[in-house]
C-alpha cells in the first residue's frame, strides 16, 4: 500500500474546511431565498492549481436539473458574499471562484438502489416459487 502524500492529504483537509463551510452558508443562502432550499452540498473539489472550487448541488427529494437552475440563479447572485465569507473564515492564501454544478451522481446512485431493489425482490419471488 502506498502511503498518501502529505500534499495530498492537506488537500483533502482544504476540501473538509471548505465543504463544512459552504454546507452552512448554503443553508444560510436557503433561509434568504426560497429557491435555494431545495438544494444541499453533496462534496466539493478543487482544480489542479486550486484557483477554482466546484461545489457539487444535488436536489431533495426529486432529482431535477431545473429545481437546480432555479438554485443556481439565486447563489449565482450569492456568490461575491459567499467568496468573502469564506476568505474571513479560512483565511486562505488566496480565496478560489466558485463554480457550481449539479450532482447527477446522487441521481444514478438512487437509481441503481432502485435496480438492487426490484433486482431483490425479483430474486424473493423466484425463491419463493
Amino acid at each position: 500500500m502506498i502511503a498518501p502524500k502529505l500534499h495530498e492529504i492537506k488537500r483533502e483537509r482544504k476540501k473538509s474546511l471548505f465543504f463544512r463551510e459552504l454546507s452552512q452558508m448554503v443553508g444560510l443562502v436557503s433561509n434568504e431565498n426560497s429557491d435555494a432550499q431545495k438544494v444541499y452540498v453533496t462534496r466539493v473539489d478543487f482544480s489542479q492549481d486550486c484557483g477554482i472550487l466546484y461545489v457539487y448541488l444535488a436536489t431533495y427529494d426529486v432529482y431535477s436539473q431545473e429545481i437546480f437552475d432555479k438554485a443556481l440563479s439565486a447563489l449565482i447572485l450569492y456568490k461575491p458574499s459567499i467568496r468573502k465569507e469564506l476568505a474571513s473564515r479560512l483565511n486562505p492564501r488566496y480565496t478560489p471562484d466558485i463554480v457550481f454544478i449539479y450532482d447527477e451522481n446522487k441521481e444514478k446512485q438512487d437509481r441503481i438502489n432502485q435496480l438492487l431493489d426490484s433486482a431483490r425482490q425479483d430474486l424473493g419471488d423466484d425463491k419463493n416459487n
